[in-house]
């Protein structure tokens, strides 16, 4: 069974010894020597390992393109990324119960449609790459603004409070960051703000999307200097108020889930932080029915198309 383990769980969910024992997770089964050598003796000629090579590197223009390129394993029946830790700076959509600390908000499996661990898109990534779960430090309903100063609620991103909350209890810092917020500032109107990344925050009550942005990729990189850090954009959000079909959410500043994504995409350059464009994963405004539970909320299959996308950023620049 694969050991995923758990960040700052209450005194009474710490009776739980594994993660992998709730879920009924089994480990993957390996390939015997005689298979192995099997597969080490596959015929492939020069020229298909050379055209291979070429493409890993040509520039891709679309995600398809991009997920077609990479591969998780590594050959030889083992993970590319065996072992690497990650952690998650997010809101709801990558909420599970026990699996979030303590004092968190959670959002899955009570509401929504994933009801089932193996469905969120962050396991589906463990499965997919051998990678492991350092701290999943999100919480339902969290903005990326806030007090930035606060060390004790969940709900402001760019808070000590949630920046702090990203290596596992033993202290221990992950290998990468994968920051996939911004959803909350949409729906509560928050201002979208002038920040490119390039003008410093100064900590406090920070009331703009950019600024506030900004101040989270800041603030990782100080507190985890050693971890890798991906920026996920936001899923296209849709009127859930309307009947179908659905239509682009416009909050009350009249900005959409794109005018978002666009200043994840301009701050997270500026400041060299690899992006993974979650806004054109698969997750689309004609199809939020099959995708999402309410034009927000992924269900299962749209928590595939995330998990799909995060793995292809990452091989991406593994395999480079």
């Amino acid at each position: 069974m694969r050991d995923y383990k758990s960040w700052k769980l209450a005194a009474g969910l710490l009776t739980i010894l594994s993660f992998c024992g709730g879920c009924g997770r089994e480990t993957d089964s390996l390939p015997t020597e005689q298979q192995a050598g099997q597969m080490e003796e596959q015929d492939m000629s020069v020229n298909q390992e050379e055209s291979r090579a070429q493409e890993r590197d040509e520039e891709v223009e679309t995600a398809g393109e991009e997920e077609a390129d990479v591969s998780a394993d590594s050959g030889d029946g083992t993970f590319a990324l065996e072992g690497v830790t990650l952690s998650i700076l997010g809101d709801s959509i990558s909420t599970f119960e026990n699996w979030i600390p303590y004092g968190y908000n959670n959002f899955y499996p009570m509401s929504g449609e994933v009801t089932d661990i193996n469905d969120t898109w962050w396991i589906r990534v463990f499965d997919d790459t051998g990678m492991k779960l350092c701290a999943n430090a999100s919480s339902a309903g969290s903005t990326c603004t806030g007090d930035s100063t606060d060390a004790e609620n969940p709900q402001a991103g760019c808070s000590d409070f949630r920046i702090t909350d990203l290596s596992d209890s033993n202290g221990v810092y992950p290998d990468m960051i994968v920051v996939f917020m911004g959803t909350n500032d949409l729906l509560a109107n928050v201002p979208l703000g002038e920040n490119d990344g390039s003008t410093a925050v100064e900590e406090g009550l920070i009331d703009n999307f950019a600024d506030a942005y900004s101040l989270i990729l800041d603030k990782l990189e100080t507190y985890y200097p050693g971890s890798r850090l991906y920026c996920c954009t936001l899923l296209q959000v849709g009127d859930y108020g309307t009947d179908t079909p659905y239509i682009p959410f416009t909050n009350g500043q009249g900005l959409t889930a794109e005018d978002y994504t666009n200043q994840i995409w301009t701050i997270a350059e500026n400041k060299g932080v690899s992006v993974v464009d979650l806004y054109h994963c698969g997750v689309e405004i004609d199809n939020l029915q099959q995708t999402t539970s309410d034009g927000v909320h992924p269900n299962p299959e749209g928590m595939r198309y995330i998990a799909e996308a995060v793995e292809a950023a990452i091989l991406s620049e593994y395999n480079q």
